[in-house]
């Protein structure tokens, strides 16, 4: 099986994901729901590391050289990601990135195991934690939006 039927079930993840950022204001990413919480922009910036990731771990993308993953792991929010822009094209590239690495990978390889540090998956089951993933954490944005605001 071929990521072609697996395609319009990830972009409409997206798509949601992407509604969650709509109308974002700068001063927005960070944010956060209580004092030593992930702000925002933080919580923007590991889903697109996590895209980068997943690309390496399972559909044979490596990392770009020039890009640091710096919000996967025991990792403490420093406030650092309040660059929209910049945001914004970082994620831009990551799924560009990811979905040219799923299109890439040959059908014969969606069904293999494949082992990673988060555990043996196939490509499709990795594509499944992912879709979870972003959901999750596009929850946790719509939640800041909504009740959260500066703190530190």
């Amino acid at each position: 099986m071929s990521f072609a039927p697996l395609q319009p079930l990830w972009l409409k993840a997206r798509e949601r994901y992407l509604a969650t950022l709509s109308d974002m204001q700068p001063e927005q990413l960070s944010w956060k729901v209580a004092p030593g919480s992930n702000s925002l922009g933080f919580l923007v910036r590991h889903i697109a590391e996590v895209e980068y990731r997943f690309a390496s771990m399972f559909f044979a993308r490596p990392v770009p050289e020039s890009v640091t993953l710096a919000t996967i792991g025991p990792v403490k929010d420093e406030g650092v990601y309040t660059d929209w822009p910049q945001l914004q094209l970082f994620m831009e590239q990551s799924f560009a990135h990811l979905l040219d690495a799923m299109q890439s990978l040959p059908d014969e390889s969606w069904d293999v195991p494949v082992e990673a540090p988060i555990g043996v998956l196939t490509p499709r089951e990795a594509l499944g934690r992912l879709t979870y993933h972003m959901g999750y954490h596009a929850g946790q944005i719509g939640l800041i939006r909504k009740y959260g605001g500066e703190m530190r």
